[in-house]
Protein backbone atom coordinates (compact mmCIF):
# COMPACT_ATOMS: atom_id res chain seq x y z
CA UNK A 1 0.00 0.00 0.00
CA UNK A 2 1.26 3.64 -1.01
CA UNK A 3 0.81 6.32 1.20
CA UNK A 4 2.44 10.16 1.30
CA UNK A 5 4.47 10.83 4.05
CA UNK A 6 2.28 13.76 5.06
CA UNK A 7 3.08 12.74 8.97
CA UNK A 8 5.97 14.85 10.12
CA UNK A 9 9.56 12.83 9.78
CA UNK A 10 13.02 13.62 11.18
CA UNK A 11 15.49 11.36 10.36
CA UNK A 12 19.47 11.19 11.62
CA UNK A 13 21.83 8.23 12.93
CA UNK A 14 22.99 7.55 15.86
CA UNK A 15 26.48 5.56 17.03
CA UNK A 16 25.55 2.93 19.35
CA UNK A 17 28.86 0.16 19.61
CA UNK A 18 30.67 0.65 16.29
CA UNK A 19 27.82 1.14 14.20
CA UNK A 20 25.63 3.86 13.12
CA UNK A 21 22.21 3.27 12.85
CA UNK A 22 19.84 5.03 10.52
CA UNK A 23 16.77 6.14 12.40
CA UNK A 24 13.41 8.20 11.40
CA UNK A 25 10.79 9.60 14.00
CA UNK A 26 7.46 9.99 12.60
CA UNK A 27 5.16 11.94 14.25
CA UNK A 28 5.16 14.52 17.04
CA UNK A 29 3.53 13.53 20.13
CA UNK A 30 4.81 13.13 23.25
CA UNK A 31 4.33 9.61 24.05
CA UNK A 32 7.14 7.41 21.44
CA UNK A 33 6.84 4.00 20.26
CA UNK A 34 10.21 2.76 18.93
CA UNK A 35 10.38 -0.28 16.53
CA UNK A 36 13.62 -1.49 14.91
CA UNK A 37 13.43 -3.76 11.48
CA UNK A 38 15.24 -5.34 8.65
CA UNK A 39 15.32 -4.23 4.85
CA UNK A 40 16.32 -2.11 2.77
CA UNK A 41 14.48 1.20 1.91
CA UNK A 42 15.16 3.67 4.91
CA UNK A 43 13.44 3.20 8.55
CA UNK A 44 10.67 5.63 7.78
CA UNK A 45 9.59 3.18 4.91
CA UNK A 46 7.16 0.89 6.63
CA UNK A 47 3.64 1.57 5.91
CA UNK A 48 1.67 0.49 8.86
CA UNK A 49 4.47 2.37 11.06
CA UNK A 50 3.55 5.85 9.22
CA UNK A 51 0.11 4.87 9.71
CA UNK A 52 0.50 4.29 13.90
CA UNK A 53 2.53 7.45 13.83
CA UNK A 54 -1.01 9.39 13.20
CA UNK A 55 -2.22 8.16 16.29
CA UNK A 56 -2.66 11.42 18.58
CA UNK A 57 -0.30 11.82 21.27
CA UNK A 58 2.38 9.30 19.84
CA UNK A 59 5.12 9.50 18.00
CA UNK A 60 7.55 6.34 15.78
CA UNK A 61 10.83 6.17 16.37
CA UNK A 62 11.91 3.28 13.97
CA UNK A 63 15.28 2.02 13.52
CA UNK A 64 17.09 0.28 11.14
CA UNK A 65 18.75 -2.53 12.69
CA UNK A 66 22.56 -3.35 12.62
CA UNK A 67 24.47 -4.87 9.40
CA UNK A 68 21.15 -3.81 7.38
CA UNK A 69 21.33 -1.83 3.96
CA UNK A 70 22.86 1.79 4.87
CA UNK A 71 24.01 0.41 8.39
CA UNK A 72 27.53 -0.78 9.04
CA UNK A 73 27.80 -4.20 7.80
CA UNK A 74 28.43 -6.75 10.66
CA UNK A 75 32.58 -7.79 11.04
CA UNK A 76 31.68 -11.22 12.47
CA UNK A 77 28.38 -14.07 12.36
CA UNK A 78 27.21 -13.72 15.91
CA UNK A 79 25.25 -16.63 15.02
CA UNK A 80 22.82 -17.35 17.99
CA UNK A 81 23.80 -13.94 19.35
CA UNK A 82 22.31 -11.51 16.68
CA UNK A 83 18.71 -10.91 18.61
CA UNK A 84 20.48 -10.40 22.01
CA UNK A 85 22.83 -7.69 19.94
CA UNK A 86 19.89 -5.73 18.46
CA UNK A 87 17.77 -5.69 21.57
CA UNK A 88 20.90 -4.28 22.84
CA UNK A 89 20.96 -2.02 20.21
CA UNK A 90 17.56 -0.77 21.01
CA UNK A 91 18.35 -0.19 24.28
CA UNK A 92 21.13 1.91 23.78
CA UNK A 93 19.42 3.72 20.64
CA UNK A 94 16.93 4.86 22.75
CA UNK A 95 18.77 6.01 25.94
CA UNK A 96 21.28 7.93 23.53
CA UNK A 97 18.03 9.72 22.03
CA UNK A 98 16.85 10.56 25.38
CA UNK A 99 13.41 8.28 25.10
CA UNK A 100 12.91 7.61 28.99
CA UNK A 101 9.95 6.31 28.59
CA UNK A 102 8.69 3.89 25.24
CA UNK A 103 6.54 1.08 24.05
CA UNK A 104 8.31 -1.07 21.72
CA UNK A 105 6.19 -2.56 18.38
CA UNK A 106 7.86 -4.95 16.12
CA UNK A 107 6.79 -7.13 13.66
CA UNK A 108 8.34 -9.70 11.90
CA UNK A 109 11.93 -10.21 12.79
CA UNK A 110 11.63 -6.82 14.37
CA UNK A 111 9.44 -8.53 16.83
CA UNK A 112 11.56 -11.04 17.57
CA UNK A 113 13.90 -8.27 18.83
CA UNK A 114 11.17 -7.01 21.09
CA UNK A 115 11.02 -10.58 23.07
CA UNK A 116 14.50 -10.65 23.57
CA UNK A 117 14.27 -6.95 24.67
CA UNK A 118 11.36 -7.41 26.84
CA UNK A 119 13.04 -10.37 28.58
CA UNK A 120 16.02 -8.13 29.10
CA UNK A 121 13.84 -5.07 30.60
CA UNK A 122 15.83 -2.08 30.21
CA UNK A 123 14.39 0.19 32.53
CA UNK A 124 12.75 2.53 30.02
CA UNK A 125 10.53 -0.29 28.21
CA UNK A 126 6.94 0.09 29.03
CA UNK A 127 5.27 -2.52 26.63
CA UNK A 128 5.27 -4.90 23.91
CA UNK A 129 3.42 -4.91 20.29
CA UNK A 130 4.56 -8.24 18.99
CA UNK A 131 3.37 -8.10 15.43
CA UNK A 132 3.62 -11.64 12.85
CA UNK A 133 6.97 -12.38 15.39
CA UNK A 134 6.36 -14.54 18.34
CA UNK A 135 9.21 -17.04 19.11
CA UNK A 136 8.07 -19.96 17.14
CA UNK A 137 7.36 -23.45 18.50
CA UNK A 138 10.01 -26.38 19.13
CA UNK A 139 8.22 -29.65 19.52
CA UNK A 140 7.84 -31.38 16.18
CA UNK A 141 7.94 -28.24 14.08
CA UNK A 142 10.41 -27.59 11.26
CA UNK A 143 9.68 -23.79 11.69
CA UNK A 144 10.92 -23.94 14.87
CA UNK A 145 14.40 -25.53 14.13
CA UNK A 146 17.67 -23.48 14.68
CA UNK A 147 18.16 -24.61 10.92
CA UNK A 148 15.06 -23.92 9.23
CA UNK A 149 15.44 -20.57 6.79
CA UNK A 150 13.47 -17.67 7.80
CA UNK A 151 11.59 -15.41 5.94
CA UNK A 152 14.14 -12.68 5.20
CA UNK A 153 16.63 -15.65 4.43
CA UNK A 154 14.29 -16.79 1.38
CA UNK A 155 14.02 -13.48 0.64
CA UNK A 156 17.69 -13.02 0.10
CA UNK A 157 17.65 -16.70 -2.13
CA UNK A 158 14.89 -15.04 -4.01
CA UNK A 159 17.05 -11.41 -4.86
CA UNK A 160 18.84 -13.15 -8.34
CA UNK A 161 15.70 -15.68 -9.18
CA UNK A 162 12.67 -13.88 -10.15
CA UNK A 163 10.20 -17.24 -9.89
CA UNK A 164 11.71 -17.91 -6.55
CA UNK A 165 10.77 -14.30 -5.72
CA UNK A 166 7.28 -14.45 -6.84
CA UNK A 167 6.77 -17.82 -5.24
CA UNK A 168 7.89 -16.42 -1.72
CA UNK A 169 5.39 -13.44 -2.21
CA UNK A 170 2.23 -15.25 -3.11
CA UNK A 171 3.15 -17.75 0.04
CA UNK A 172 2.73 -14.98 2.24
CA UNK A 173 -0.79 -13.70 1.41
CA UNK A 174 -3.99 -15.52 1.32
CA UNK A 175 -6.40 -15.66 -1.68
CA UNK A 176 -8.40 -12.35 -1.46
CA UNK A 177 -11.29 -11.44 -3.90
CA UNK A 178 -11.39 -7.92 -2.00
CA UNK A 179 -10.90 -4.81 -4.65
CA UNK A 180 -8.85 -2.77 -2.45
CA UNK A 181 -6.68 -5.28 -0.98
CA UNK A 182 -5.87 -6.79 -4.65
CA UNK A 183 -5.05 -3.43 -5.43
CA UNK A 184 -2.97 -2.86 -2.49
CA UNK A 185 -1.30 -6.34 -3.10
CA UNK A 186 -0.71 -5.35 -6.97
CA UNK A 187 1.75 -1.89 -5.48
CA UNK A 188 2.87 -4.15 -2.69
CA UNK A 189 4.42 -6.85 -5.12
CA UNK A 190 6.24 -3.70 -6.97
CA UNK A 191 7.38 -2.24 -4.27
CA UNK A 192 8.45 -6.05 -3.01
CA UNK A 193 10.28 -6.85 -6.47
CA UNK A 194 12.59 -3.60 -6.83
CA UNK A 195 13.53 -3.74 -2.92
CA UNK A 196 14.86 -7.51 -4.50
CA UNK A 197 16.66 -5.58 -6.99
CA UNK A 198 17.86 -2.75 -4.56
CA UNK A 199 19.38 -5.68 -1.53
CA UNK A 200 22.35 -7.00 -1.08
CA UNK A 201 22.34 -10.62 -0.30
CA UNK A 202 25.29 -10.41 1.87
CA UNK A 203 23.93 -7.41 3.92
CA UNK A 204 21.78 -9.28 6.95
CA UNK A 205 22.72 -12.14 8.81
CA UNK A 206 21.64 -15.01 9.52
CA UNK A 207 19.25 -14.43 12.71
CA UNK A 208 18.36 -17.90 13.13
CA UNK A 209 15.33 -18.13 15.78
CA UNK A 210 14.02 -15.82 19.19
CA UNK A 211 15.52 -17.82 22.26
CA UNK A 212 17.57 -20.58 20.32
CA UNK A 213 18.96 -22.15 23.33
CA UNK A 214 15.60 -23.17 24.55
CA UNK A 215 15.31 -26.22 23.11
CA UNK A 216 11.46 -27.61 23.94
CA UNK A 217 7.96 -25.46 24.10
CA UNK A 218 7.65 -26.01 27.82
CA UNK A 219 11.08 -24.11 28.37
CA UNK A 220 10.07 -21.16 25.58
CA UNK A 221 6.92 -20.89 27.97
CA UNK A 222 8.63 -21.01 31.33
CA UNK A 223 11.09 -18.27 29.99
CA UNK A 224 8.10 -15.85 28.96
CA UNK A 225 5.76 -16.51 32.24
CA UNK A 226 8.83 -14.37 33.71
CA UNK A 227 8.39 -11.31 31.27
CA UNK A 228 5.90 -8.13 33.61
CA UNK A 229 5.01 -6.07 30.84
CA UNK A 230 1.55 -5.14 28.81
CA UNK A 231 2.26 -7.40 25.96
CA UNK A 232 -0.15 -7.07 23.06
CA UNK A 233 0.54 -10.47 20.27
CA UNK A 234 -0.68 -10.12 16.82
CA UNK A 235 -0.40 -12.44 13.62
CA UNK A 236 -2.34 -13.61 10.68
CA UNK A 237 -4.45 -16.84 10.61
CA UNK A 238 -2.62 -17.81 7.39
CA UNK A 239 0.95 -16.76 8.89
CA UNK A 240 3.00 -20.07 7.36
CA UNK A 241 6.17 -18.47 9.08
CA UNK A 242 4.93 -17.32 12.53
CA UNK A 243 1.95 -19.51 12.74
CA UNK A 244 -1.44 -19.29 14.83
CA UNK A 245 -0.21 -21.68 17.22
CA UNK A 246 3.19 -19.66 18.24
CA UNK A 247 0.92 -16.45 18.71
CA UNK A 248 -1.38 -18.79 21.38
CA UNK A 249 1.53 -20.26 22.81
CA UNK A 250 3.31 -16.47 23.32
CA UNK A 251 0.09 -14.92 24.85
CA UNK A 252 -0.50 -17.83 26.76
CA UNK A 253 2.54 -17.30 28.44
CA UNK A 254 2.76 -14.02 29.30
CA UNK A 255 0.43 -12.98 32.16
CA UNK A 256 -2.19 -10.58 31.69
CA UNK A 257 -0.99 -10.12 27.47
CA UNK A 258 -3.51 -9.64 24.68
CA UNK A 259 -4.14 -11.86 21.61
CA UNK A 260 -5.42 -10.78 18.41
CA UNK A 261 -5.57 -13.29 15.04
CA UNK A 262 -6.66 -12.13 12.28
CA UNK A 263 -8.75 -14.15 9.30
CA UNK A 264 -7.23 -14.12 5.76
CA UNK A 265 -4.31 -12.62 6.94
CA UNK A 266 -0.72 -14.14 6.07
CA UNK A 267 2.55 -13.22 7.26
CA UNK A 268 2.61 -9.59 5.42
CA UNK A 269 -0.90 -8.30 4.77
CA UNK A 270 -1.24 -6.73 8.03
CA UNK A 271 1.65 -4.21 7.18
CA UNK A 272 0.81 -3.29 4.25
CA UNK A 273 -2.51 -4.86 2.55
CA UNK A 274 -4.85 -4.45 4.81
CA UNK A 275 -3.18 -2.83 8.41
CA UNK A 276 -6.28 -0.81 9.62
CA UNK A 277 -7.60 -3.31 12.13
CA UNK A 278 -4.07 -4.28 13.30
CA UNK A 279 -3.57 -0.62 13.69
CA UNK A 280 -7.10 0.17 15.59
CA UNK A 281 -6.14 -3.06 17.87
CA UNK A 282 -2.59 -1.69 18.30
CA UNK A 283 -3.90 1.83 19.46
CA UNK A 284 -6.45 0.51 21.75
CA UNK A 285 -3.23 -1.31 23.50
CA UNK A 286 -1.27 2.27 23.61
CA UNK A 287 -4.40 3.71 25.40
CA UNK A 288 -3.69 1.11 28.26
CA UNK A 289 -0.29 1.24 28.20
CA UNK A 290 -0.34 5.33 28.52
CA UNK A 291 -2.01 4.69 31.92
CA UNK A 292 1.00 2.76 33.20
CA UNK A 293 3.45 5.12 35.01
CA UNK A 294 6.73 6.06 33.36
CA UNK A 295 10.22 5.21 34.98
CA UNK A 296 11.43 8.62 37.39
CA UNK A 297 14.66 8.78 36.43
CA UNK A 298 17.59 8.11 33.67
CA UNK A 299 19.25 4.95 34.30
CA UNK A 300 23.26 5.85 35.90
CA UNK A 301 25.40 4.69 33.17
CA UNK A 302 27.94 3.79 35.77
CA UNK A 303 24.59 0.50 36.16
CA UNK A 304 25.24 -2.71 34.58
CA UNK A 305 24.05 -2.73 30.96
CA UNK A 306 20.03 -3.15 30.59
CA UNK A 307 20.38 -5.82 28.24
CA UNK A 308 22.70 -8.71 28.77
Amino acid sequence: MTRPETTPTVRGTVRVDGADLRWARLGDGERTVIAAHQGPGGPSRPPWLRMLAETPGWNVLSLELRGTDGTLRPDEDLGDRWYPRWALDVARAAEALGEMSYVYAGASHGAVVGWHLALDRPPALRALVSVVGAPHGRDGSPTGSPDAPSGWEQRKAAVRDRRLAEEVFASMRPPTSDPVRLRRRAKARESYLAGLEALDPDALPRAGIALPHLRTDAEVTDELRTIALPVLVAGGMQDRLCRPDDNLRAAGAVPGARLVLFQDHGHTTLLDEEPEPLIDQIRLFLAHAASTSAPDRRPDPEESSPCL
